[in-house]
């Protein structure tokens, strides 16, 4: 034990006078120390050999109340040596440089990984909102934000001041002190995901509830809660329709039918007319065989004329019935878009077929 005791102490003789003089400490240098005391004039801090310093109240500003107060000697911290001297002769720190500078080292590193980060809302400014990341400004534009109405974004804003939100960093510049962040891609990502998830609920044929948002000249987009789909201009009526507009209106509330979803694409289609009752449906309540319809010839085959009786309803006049003569071409007795009275001679709902005569509707 004794033979120890001089091994102790020969070991403390071999120390050079430098291994027992206090360091000296380079200003901004970041350095770990153990709490001594905490009371009015701030946090004591030892950092090295016969060396203490002290953290006055201006530098430890990050720090809450809470923090402070369940400070308790021999507890590690992180503090930078400010320069200078404080209350009785010790060196100046700070709780908030020794954070701030962590916090760039973290901003760089969750930067390079593609994290996101949790930034405290703090103030807005004409271009945006100023957040605060462990002592860092940073800012985010108003293009950056999360989607709000423009008429209510000020109350908005001002009740989110205090609270803590996800962010992404879109620039990271310690040397500028310079850090943007972004809401809108995060808030993006989740629009996407409940998209997905709404997308993998839809089955085609079946009826859903949406808004009209916007009209083009080939249809009509459709909000259904969390996707948008597109009702095709020649799905919207069954009667034939020279623009979207003659039919619905932005605004209007509609039911629709699902004709495709494509995962891929993530595109939605959409019927409307498909929800009301096809013409061919109703034909033999509006047309009997025998009646003398007027119509209008739409085109013609080397077979005979088609005449549109009403929109989608068609029937054929063979080139048998078209003349009591024979002709080799309708165009010798009819052509496209001539109005002509037309006998019904036999109607077939389920092939939606109609067999007209243009003779007989003059008893020829």
């Amino acid at each position: 034990m004794v033979s120890s005791n001089y091994e102790d102490v020969s070991t403390m003789a071999d120390l050079s006078e430098q291994d027992l003089s206090p360091r000296r400490y380079q200003r901004g240098e970041i350095v770990e120390g153990e709490v001594v005391r905490v009371d009015d004039d701030g946090i004591v801090v030892s950092i090295g050999l016969k060396t203490e310093g002290i953290v006055p109240p201006h530098e430890m500003r990050t720090l809450s109340q809470e923090e402070r107060d369940g400070m308790q000697s021999g507890d590690s911290v992180m503090v930078t040596v400010k320069g200078g001297r404080g209350p009785g002769d010790m060196a100046l720190l700070s709780l908030d440089a020794a954070k701030e500078e962590q916090g760039w080292l973290e901003l760089l590193q969750h930067s390079k990984d593609g994290d996101t980060i949790t930034a405290r809302v703090v103030e807005q400014n004409r271009g945006g909102v100023v957040v605060n990341y462990l002592g860092i400004r940073g800012f985010v534009p108003f293009s950056q934000l999360a989607p709000t109405p423009s008429d209510t974004r000020e109350q908005a804003i001002a009740e989110r001041m205090g609270q803590e939100y996800p962010f992404q960093i879109l620039e990271v510049d310690q040397a500028r002190e310079r850090l943007v962040l972004s809401e809108r891609a995060i808030w993006q990502k989740q629009q996407e995901a409940e998209r997905d998830q709404f997308l993998a609920t839809l089955e085609e044929g079946a009826r859903v509830t949406g808004k009209v948002t916007s009209l083009r000249g080939f249809g009509a987009f459709v909000n259904l809660g969390k996707a948008e789909g597109l009702v095709h201009i020649s799905e919207l009526a069954w009667s034939r329709i020279k623009g979207p507009e003659e039919v619905v209106s932005v605004g209007q509330e509609l039911e629709v039918q699902i004709l495709k979803v494509d995962p891929e694409t993530k595109r939605i289609s959409l019927s409307l007319k498909r929800t009301q009752p096809e013409p061919w449906e109703s034909v033999p309540e509006r047309y009997n065989v025998g009646d003398i319809v007027e119509g209008t010839v739409t085109r013609l085959a080397d077979f005979g004329a088609f005449v549109r009786l009403e929109d989608w309803v068609e029937g054929l006049v063979h080139i048998s019935e078209l003349s009591p003569r024979q002709v080799k071409n309708p165009s010798e007795c009819v052509y496209v878009n001539q109005q002509i009275r037309v006998l019904i001679m036999d109607i077939d709902p389920v092939k939606r077929r109609m067999s007209l005569s243009y003779k007989k509707a003059f008893g020829m």
